[in-house]
């Protein structure tokens, strides 16, 4: 049986490797494949069959994450196959979707997401020390997953080389996993604006203030209290509860954050202070523009809103705003655990997915 298994698997290389492009590692491999012997073939097929390319023929998932696979994201750890057995669960088989092309007809842009650590600017002031970065964060195809491994306090942030002054929408699923963590954990999807380096107290036009800040997604801190989600922005402007979510029950659903450029709120047009903890006053040095910014909320998959039907939902009772100032400074993506108290629930896990923006 395995000889005849064996001659099917080399005729298949010789199908395979004209039709590729020379990429010495993939045409490489599947040359030293095809001379394993009947005996070699026995085995690996017995064994744990780990290479992608063996994987992927098998029909295997080469990524085992729950969050891998569409049928299986409400899950957390690795379900295909399952640590805990090495069983396929009945969720497998349905990948996540491909990430989209970097421009598509809607105008809008696909973000990278690329997972970096601001120890100084996120870390740090949020946690001290004890916050940790590294090894918390997972990456499958457009989702990024957050995962306590212990008690600290977790985080990982992504640069956009965006200013807020050239974003008009913000597009994102986020998620939580039911039953994970904990009804006073403090966690969120937020962004503020700062150069990587610097003194707020010394450049406070271009790093972090109270009125700058959007916390599209944030838990327990907001009108909503304990076990309660939230999009707020550090305290500041008009704060909404998700009222049909909790944090122990979990969320599966999509923000949408626009700028409306017509100003219906009448938010000023400028700004020369800020204010830091504590709604200590901190004079800017120089003039900044403000910016009038909205946050909806609705089921995953689809922005809540686009060009007028956004302008509609600026009055809807459970859509956020607030007047936001731009700083001289790109927007900093990030999610975090502060967890309560700085003392995180192991297993707590937050991701959000499929990030685009629509710029000017």
């Amino acid at each position: 049986v395995f000889q005849k298994v064996l001659q099917l698997w080399r005729r298949l290389i010789t199908m395979i490797v004209p039709l590729l492009a020379v990429r010495g590692c993939l045409v490489g491999t599947l040359i030293a494949a095809s001379a394993v012997t009947g005996q070699e073939l026995h085995g690996s097929l017995q064994g744990n069959l780990t290479s992608s390319v063996l994987r992927s023929l098998a029909g295997v998932p080469s990524d085992a994450s729950c969050s891998a696979h569409e049928g299986c994201r409400h899950l957390s750890g690795s379900c295909c196959p399952h640590d805990g057995d090495g069983m396929m669960l009945g969720c497998c088989g349905s990948s996540a979707p491909s990430p989209p092309p970097q421009d598509i007809q809607d105008g809008t842009t696909a973000l990278a997401m690329e997972p970096g650590c601001d120890t100084v600017n996120v870390g740090l002031p949020n946690c001290g020390a004890a916050a940790r970065c590294e090894g918390e964060f997972h990456s499958s195809a457009t989702s990024r997953t957050l995962r306590a491994t212990s008690s600290a306090c977790s985080y990982v942030t992504f640069k956009t080389g965006l200013t807020l002054d050239t974003v008009l929408q913000l597009d994102a699923d986020v998620r939580i996993a039911a039953g994970t963590c904990n009804q006073l954990d403090n966690l969120a999807f937020w962004f503020f604006q700062t150069n990587e380096v610097g003194d707020p107290l010394e450049e406070p036009a271009s790093s972090w203030d109270a009125l700058s800040e959007v916390d599209l997604m944030e838990t327990y801190i907001g009108p909503g209290g304990v076990n309660s989600i939230n999009s707020n922005f550090a305290g500041m402007g008009l704060a909404r509860h998700w009222t049909e979510h909790t944090i122990v029950g979990g969320v599966h659903g999509h923000v949408t954050m626009w700028v409306d450029v017509d100003n219906a709120a009448g938010c000023p047009t400028q700004r020369t202070v800020g204010l830091l903890g504590g709604l200590q006053a901190i004079e800017y040095g120089k003039t900044l523009p403000v910016v009038s910014v909205y946050v909806a909320r609705c089921e995953p998959g689809r922005p809540c809103c686009t060009g007028e039907g956004c302008k509609q939902l600026q009055s809807d009772p459970r859509t956020a705003s607030a007047c936001i100032t731009v700083k001289e400074a790109p927007m900093l993506l990030s999610l975090s655990n502060w967890g309560s108290g700085h003392v995180a629930t192991p297993g707590c896990e937050l991701e959000v997915s499929d990030v685009r923006v629509r710029t000017t």
